[in-house]
């Protein structure tokens, strides 16, 4: 009996080995596979973040813009109705 239960606590150590192998395998792969997805995740979501701000920032300068093309013009007639004035007294 002894040798029987000896080759059967072997046979069950040998395949409790495998089994924790196993384990820790797969926990090995799929750990870093799981925070990998969760980086990629994150990253996603900065990134869209940025894109909202960097979209309203564009906004915000295109209206910018507009008024001072606004005010450019507004000038560039002043200064031609100035400079028509100008003329008119040097002569």
């Amino acid at each position: 009996m002894a040798g029987s239960n000896d080759k059967l606590r072997k046979l069950l150590t040998t395949e409790v080995k495998y089994i924790i192998a196993i384990v820790v395998f797969v926990v090995g792969v799929v750990a870093p596979y799981y925070s990998i997805k969760q980086d990629v995740a994150l990253i996603k979501q900065n990134h869209f973040a940025h894109m909202e701000t960097m979209t309203k920032n564009i906004e915000t300068n295109n209206e910018e813009i507009k008024k001072l093309n606004e005010t450019q013009v507004q000038l560039m007639q002043a200064i031609a109705g100035n400079t028509a004035k100008i003329d008119i007294y040097h002569k």
